[in-house]
């Protein structure tokens, strides 16, 4: 049974880089996965209209493609027992829960995602073990507890209120910080991220929360400037923006110039009227 290789990094205090893939193919993430460029892609299923059946697929071809290299994360919709079940058997090497807000939230994901004796996962799972290389059911079930990634997201003002609770909670692997819905829970104008006193306020307690008991913390970036700014700062898993950001940007990238130089050569192109000029 292979390792799960982003949660190796993250225990070595090694960067771990992904992106966020909220496009409903498995022939794009497929593709994306084959690169070689990235330790994880995340499917997200928080607010993508994705079922589950095209995610599992996703999710084997992420797998699949990479030998393992490439680890398949699910952000579920919810930290409910169904949605966590249902995406680690759906083969994701591990989940991102949103909007953590309190101990007990912490609790239930820990409890939904492990197996006995840590929690109270079910071992009926058709496919989890596939998806890490493994044709034994019953060895991805020993191992599981050790290999699979439980991630919260801290991103409202009463997780950052609670946040010493939550991270006291065992079997915590990484604490996402969600900047975007941070700031929205502040007051503040929604933004990935921000010099605004408020937000660093919540953001540094969040962080030393996180260096006080030795666990990763990772966010999202736009770019890779970003991305770099958010290394420096101690994030070990971080996001390099969407899958479709990239698309757009790049596709803005390329015709943006063109339409331009296409408009400015058709008004120079113009016949000039003497009659209208003065």
């Amino acid at each position: 049974m292979r390792k799960n290789h982003t949660l190796a990094r993250l225990r070595q205090g090694e960067p771990a880089l992904g992106l966020w893939v909220q496009n409903q193919s498995v022939h794009s993430a497929r593709m994306i996965a084959a690169q070689g460029l990235f330790d994880w892609l995340l499917v997200d299923m928080e607010h993508v209209p994705l079922d589950l059946l095209l995610a599992s697929q996703m999710l084997s071809a992420i797998a699949d493609v990479s030998a393992g290299t490439c680890t398949p994360i699910v952000r579920v919709p919810t930290g409910t027992i169904d949605q966590i079940k249902r995406a680690l058997d759906a083969g994701a090497h591990g989940v991102l829960v949103p909007m953590i807000n309190t101990a007990q939230d912490a609790a239930d994901v820990v409890r939904f995602a492990r197996y006995p004796p840590l929690g109270e996962r079910g071992g009926g799972g058709l496919l989890p073990h596939y998806s890490f290389g493994s044709t034994d059911h019953v060895e991805y079930i020993k191992h599981a507890n050790d290999e699979v990634l439980v991630a919260i997201q801290i991103e409202t003002q009463q997780a950052v209120e609670n946040v010493d609770a939550i991270l006291d909670t065992p079997g915590i692997d990484l604490v996402f910080i969600g900047t975007f819905d941070l700031h929205l829970s502040l007051g503040l104008t929604p933004a990935l991220w921000s010099d605004h006193p408020v937000f660093q306020g919540a953001l540094y307690k969040v962080i030393a929360a996180c260096k006080a008991r030795g666990i990763p913390y990772g966010t999202l970036a736009a770019s890779a400037e970003g991305t770099q700014m958010r290394i420096a700062l101690g994030f070990t898993f971080v996001g390099i923006g969407t899958d479709m950001r990239v698309l757009l940007g790049a596709l803005h990238a390329q015709v943006d110039p063109l339409r331009s130089a296409l408009a400015s050569n058709q008004t120079s192109a113009e016949p000039h009227n003497e009659e209208t000029s003065a």
